[in-house]
């Protein structure tokens, strides 16, 4: 049975990476999360997703050209949350996802920090930040990402060139268009873009972990 994690929280019914959405994936069921992280101007490691604050917050502005205590309120009225605050919560897993360069070391940091290091996955589309902070800190967690376009263009030669030890993150599209590439690293995937879990039903085989908007 994959963990199911829920895409930046509950967020099919709940603001984008909150702590309301966070919580309410795990009232649901779910095994943990997933959340975006970069740091602010100080060095304070905030869950933002976007390079500005302009789309889920009650202020414009860049996340990096702030202090973490000049930053507006989120639309729902909650403080832009701190990854520390985050680990605070019950997740059997929590996918921190490395948004930017570079923001690596704040991530471990705030991660060592809450001694939450066996909890978390690290993870980005950036490979050269995953690299960096496995090669600090070689006991983490970490894993690819992939564009859809680019999971799409991957060989099996490229896979299996890959380090055994991380896992891999495929878009569910890429790998239900090609599944006999995929099938060889299952216990290493984790398979996003899907509403739901049962998106990835019928798959020949069972990955390691889901992340979908909501629950099943």
């Amino acid at each position: 049975m994959p963990l199911i994690l829920g895409h930046r929280g509950y967020s099919s019914k709940h603001l984008e990476n909150s702590m309301e959405a966070f919580r309410a994936a795990l009232a649901a069921g779910m095994d943990g999360f997933e959340l975006d992280v970069q740091p602010t101007r100080d060095g304070v490691c905030a869950v933002l997703h976007d390079d500005t604050l302009d789309r889920t917050a009650q202020g414009g502005g860049t996340l990096r050209q702030m202090k973490a205590s000049e930053l507006p309120k989120l639309t729902n009225g909650e403080p832009v949350p701190r990854l520390s605050d985050v680990l605070e919560l019950p997740a059997k897993l929590i996918n921190v996802e490395l948004k930017g360069e570079p923001g690596w070391q704040q991530a471990l940091a705030a991660v060592d920090a809450e001694d939450a290091l066996p909890r978390v996955l690290f993870s980005s589309f950036e490979h050269t930040e995953v690299l960096q902070l496995w090669a600090e800190c070689p006991e983490a967690r970490c894993g690819f990402l992939w564009e859809p376009d680019e999971a799409m263009d991957l060989t099996a030669d490229e896979l299996g060139d890959l380090p055994p030890e991380l896992m891999l993150h495929p878009p569910l599209a890429a790998v239900k268009a090609r599944p006999e590439l995929w099938a060889p690293y299952a216990h290493r995937l984790v398979l996003w873009g899907m509403k739901t879990p049962k998106e990835a039903e019928g798959l020949p085989f069972e990955p390691a972990i889901l992340i979908a908007d909501g629950p099943a």
